[in-house]
């Protein structure tokens, strides 16, 4: 487990928009998780709110789809049976 603090000052370079904060709590968090929301003690010594809006992660190239090769192929495989054990018309 780390604390919320300590990754979004390493994980997303924010270390310098944190200076002096210490982050007491998030109170809440956005569906697609770029967005959180919190309260803690300001670099004056102030309770404060807080909200750290972050940039989306950049999605990498997907792979094809395991289950969908293996879908491919187990079609493929049943076609193959049923070809080779059909009776032959005349």
């Amino acid at each position: 487990m780390r604390s919320l603090q300590s990754v979004l000052a390493t994980d997303f370079g924010l270390e310098a928009s944190l200076t002096g904060w210490q982050l007491a709590e998030a109170t809440g968090i956005s569906a697609d998780g770029l967005t959180i929301v919190g309260s803690g003690i300001n670099p004056l010594g102030d309770t404060e709110a807080w909200v750290a809006q972050l940039d989306a992660p950049t999605q990498p190239i997907p792979e094809p789809s395991t289950m969908l090769l293996f879908g491919t192929g187990l079609a493929g495989l049943i076609a193959w049976r049923r070809n080779r054990t059909a009776p032959a018309l005349h």
